[in-house]
Parts: structure tokens; C-alpha cells; sequence
């Protein structure tokens, strides 16, 4: 039996359980066989073993889609009754995402403009309600407007969480909170970098066949030496996180606050900002950043959510 190139495309390409047990199954009879097998039958059945293993290693793993979207920020720049615009713009993020039919969405924050106006909560918290995949959710400066333990404990008492992780089809999703971080709360701070440091490991030790961030503020936004500013971090804590993102082989970062798209590319590690679902800023349009990772690597798209109409 020859493995011409055309089977080999095929097996390498639609690697079935039934070739994997096939490449399993030669291998072990060429143990079990060995001694009684002609030399040259042995070689050929544990050649074509072998290959096949090779061919199909990693090859089985599933393709995931998850949806990236950030500051929906309702009642931000929009004087309408009832904050409809808002409204409106968040329910096509949410048509846009469930239409994919994603594994999981992630809201990197700012989910409402004031936390302490109940219209603006509960828009969100409807239109959030109305996604089909796993959501998951961390803090933007908004949803702790006036940053302070009590804020902080308002916003846990309401969503339950500010980090968290997520496992889907080998991949590892962790989500992080910035208002900690910008607003230097050391002792905040201090005890999610251990919990981040102890997924991160964890995470890297199992093998994860991905490992993503998310968070509201970007650790950068297009270059690792940008001048520290409102829209990220400071350049001592810049290359504390990146150390350790670094070390345990996190391959892209996901953040918003901008309300404008932005990307880059430092030590390996890829970086995207996307911009609102809400009302934009600068060069911002209304949209969704559409994740798929597969065999073939990660591949981010960016699907606009709004008809001008702002």
C-alpha cells in the first residue's frame, strides 16, 4: 500500500478517528508482530504508522468561533429618548454575534455609561440576557465610575465576578479587571496578579492549545514604546503584565476602551483593541471583532454593526 501525495492531502487535511486508529493500529501490531513478520513487511506497516501519526497529530482539534465586543456604554454620547440609540446599537452587536452562533462572547467593559442610572442597567442587562453563546464579562472605568471599594463591591454584588476563566475545545480564556490597575489599588491588584499568575501556569502546564486575555484598558495599543496616556497602561506595569504573558505563552490580547480599533504585534504576542459597539470615537465604527481559530491559526475579522444612522 503506497501513500501517494494525494492520500496524504487527504488524511492531513480530514484527519478521522478512523485514520488515527488506523495509525495506532499499525504501529501496535509492528510491536506485536515483530519477531514473526518479514523484515521488509515490518518496516512498511510501521513506515505507514508512523506517518500517519505524524500527519494527524494536533490535526483532530476542533475549529471555535468566539465573538470579541466592548463598550456598548449605553447612554454615552446619546441624548434620545430612553437612550434608544444605545439600545439599538447594542441589539445589532447581539444579532450580529448570535447569527454566528458563536461558542462564547466577551464584553471587555463598560457596559453602561453611569452605574447608577437603572435604565442604562437594565438596556444592557436585557440586551446581554438576549445572546445565545456563554458570556463573559470583565469591568470598564465606567462600571466603577468613582473607583473605590465600594464600587467595586456594588459592581461584584450585581455581575458576581471582575476576572474570570473559561475553557472551550482546549483553548483557555482569561479575563481580567484594569480599574485596579490604572487606579494603582495595590492590594487589588496584588491578588488578581496571583490568581492570573496561578491560571496562567496552570493553563501552560496542561498544554492549552490557545491562551487569551481580556481586558478593558489595553496594555498597549499600537507600539510597546507609546507614550503612557488615558488609553493604556503605564510603561512599568506595561512590561511587568508582558513579562509574564510572555512566559506562559499567551497569544493574543483582547481590550476595548478606545471606541476605536487598533492592533499590534509586541514579543509575539498579538494585541487587539477593538472599537465600541456604542457610540464611537475618532476613527471608530460601531462593530464586532469575529475570532476563529483553527489548524490554520487565529484569524480576527471585524464585522461592522451599524447602518450610519448615529
Amino acid at each position: 500500500m503506497g501513500l501517494g501525495p494525494g492520500i496524504i492531502k487527504r488524511i492531513y487535511q480530514r484527519p478521522s478517528i478512523e485514520v488515527r486508529f488506523l495509525s495506532f493500529f499499525c504501529v501496535s501490531l509492528c510491536i506485536d508482530m515483530r519477531r514473526s513478520m518479514k523484515f521488509w513487511h515490518f518496516c512498511r506497516t510501521l513506515t505507514l504508522g508512523l506517518t500517519l501519526l505524524l500527519l494527524t497529530a494536533g490535526c483532530g482539534q476542533p475549529a471555535i468561533t468566539f465573538v470579541h465586543m466592548t463598550d456598548p456604554q449605553i447612554g454615552f454620547r446619546d441624548t434620545t429618548a430612553g437612550f434608544r440609540q444605545s439600545d439599538t446599537l447594542m441589539q445589532r452587536a447581539v444579532a450580529a454575534a448570535n447569527a454566528l452562533r458563536p461558542d462564547a462572547v466577551f464584553i471587555t467593559g463598560d457596559l453602561v455609561n453611569d452605574p447608577d442610572d437603572s435604565l442604562q442597567l437594565a438596556i444592557f442587562a436585557r440586551n446581554a440576557a438576549e445572546l445565545s453563546a456563554p458570556v463573559r464579562l470583565v469591568p470598564g472605568n465606567h462600571d466603577m465610575l468613582g473607583y473605590g471599594p465600594e464600587r467595586r463591591q456594588t459592581y461584584l454584588a450585581r455581575y458576581g465576578y471582575d476576572h474570570f476563566a473559561l475553557k472551550r475545545k482546549g483553548c483557555v480564556f482569561l479575563g481580567i479587571d484594569t480599574n485596579c490597575i490604572k487606579e494603582n489599588d495595590a492590594e487589588a491588584e496584588e491578588a488578581q496578579w496571583a490568581w492570573l499568575e496561578e491560571e496562567l501556569a496552570r493553563a501552560h502546564a496542561r498544554r492549552a492549545r490557545h491562551i487569551f486575555l481580556f481586558l478593558h484598558c489595553p496594555i498597549v495599543r499600537e507600539a510597546l514604546d507609546e507614550p503612557e496616556d488615558y488609553f493604556n497602561f503605564s510603561p512599568e506595569k506595561r512590561a511587568r503584565y508582558l513579562a509574564l504573558l510572555k512566559q506562559y505563552g499567551v497569544e493574543a490580547v483582547f481590550a476595548g476602551h478606545t471606541h476605536c480599533g487598533y492592533t499590534a504585534t509586541v514579543d509575539g504576542i498579538a494585541f487587539y483593541t477593538a472599537s465600541a459597539i456604542g457610540n464611537c470615537l475618532k476613527h471608530g465604527e460601531p462593530g464586532i471583532n469575529v475570532v476563529r481559530v483553527s489548524r490554520k491559526g487565529i484569524e480576527v475579522t471585524f464585522v461592522p454593526t451599524s447602518d450610519k444612522e448615529q
